[in-house]
């Protein structure tokens, strides 16, 4: 039996530098990879161009496994390149900035994850130079592209759970629970990271912004139980001045009310990101260790004893991004919503199109600092603060 060649199908090509071969810059790269052949119909095609790291005893191996056709240790060199098209900031939350603002400037499109920006000085920077720049910018905040998340906006959206009234938000890990564990073990204590506020806290307070609205006031405690962590290999011990909990009381413009805990010293607790959202005609809610599962209320203001939360899964064709994956039942986990965030954004740097009505721009990672700032600044004046962007 004769074979045949297979012919390439011509697609429009974004070349990609990535800043940072961590876990995150591992997360992208898959979502970079996986994209042409689930989304073969958009005639995209991501070129995994430049992989850039300061830690240059592992970038090489790092590089070669991710599939990058070059590396350097120089963010500057990648920026400026004129061969890159899109650079993503995958780097040490203090690094953000001025990678992403020298891409914009040398007239690349730009993908940044979160937090975006440490300091609101430097958020206001980077949002300023994406408005005034011709790429295109992203924020990543990756849990609005969960088909159960954006199927609950759309619910929201059409009135299904009618006025909203409060909403719930908690983003747990244990990743510092333990007292013994040194800076280096905890992710958010030592530099070059931000906190658990700005580590997952920020997830937290984008899902308000995302499903009920924009937050007016914040009244909030952070708190950093462990402030002395030992370093067993240097025989001494480090102030931690991260914060490690924040439990906070949102205003929200629409009048709706919202509380958010974020804690990175919740015993027991691995990755968990859940929200409950109450309306005058229903309620939803929703977790990360059941991503696929939509818990609906829906019973307006008939029979009482009809109502009860209801397990809705979110894997019809015709449920939010769902479509281009599997068969009914069949479900996606988290990597499927960096993949289907990025290939949104894809599909509109390589066709000239506008982005995805859901897709956060830097503009929402500027305002989800401005309101970090204003729970801090509530937290140390224990009085409740105004958010003003």
């Amino acid at each position: 039996m004769a074979t045949n060649k297979t012919k390439a199908v011509e697609r429009k090509e974004v070349r990609i530098g990535l800043l940072g071969c961590g876990f995150m810059g591992k997360c992208h790269s898959n979502a970079y990879k996986t994209i042409p052949y689930i989304y073969a119909s958009a005639n995209v095609m991501p070129r995994l161009m430049v992989l850039c790291d300061q830690r240059a005893d592992v970038l090489q191996r790092e590089a070669a496994r991710y599939g990058y056709e070059e590396h350097t240790t120089d963010w500057q060199e990648m920026a400026a390149d004129p061969r890159i098209g899109l650079l993503d900031n995958c780097g040490p939350d203090p690094l953000h900035p001025e990678p992403c603002i020298a891409a914009l400037a040398n007239g690349k499109h730009v993908v940044c994850e979160k937090p975006m920006a440490v300091s609101v000085a430097d958020a206001r920077r980077m949002r300023d130079a994406a408005a005034h720049a011709a790429g295109k910018a992203m924020c990543t905040f990756n849990y609005r592209f969960m088909p159960a998340v954006q199927f609950a906006k759309n619910l929201i959206g059409e009135g299904k759970i009618g006025a909203v009234y409060q909403i719930r938000v908690q983003y747990l890990q244990m990743a510092g629970h333990d007292p013994s564990l040194s800076p280096q073990q905890a992710w958010y204590s030592a530099w070059p990271h931000s906190g658990g506020l700005q580590g997952i806290g920020s997830h937290a307070i984008d899902q308000c912004r995302f499903l009920v609205g924009e937050v007016a006031s914040v009244s909030a405690l952070v708190r950093t139980f462990n402030r002395d962590r030992a370093i067993p290999s240097a025989g001494c011990s480090a102030e931690v001045t991260a914060d490690e909990a924040t439990a906070a009381v949102l205003e929200f413009a629409n009048g709706a009310i919202g509380v958010v805990e974020s804690s990175v010293v919740a015993t027991g607790r691995k990755n968990f990101l859940a929200w409950e959202i109450n309306g005058s005609r229903g309620s939803l809610r929703w977790d990360l260790e059941h991503p696929n599962s939509l818990f609906a209320c829906l019973g307006g203001q008939a029979d009482d004893s009809l109502l009860g939360f209801t397990e809705i899964s979110v894997t019809e064709s015709g449920h939010p991004y769902v479509g281009p994956w599997w068969p009914q039942g069949h479900n996606i986990g988290w990597e499927h919503c960096h993949i289907i965030e990025k290939f949104h954004f894809l599909k509109a740097v390589a066709h000239g199109e506008p982005l995805c009505p859901s897709q956060a721009t830097f503009e929402d990672g500027y305002r989800v600092a401005v309101i970090i700032d204003a729970m801090r600044k509530s937290s140390l004046a224990g009085s409740r603060v105004a958010v003003t962007f």
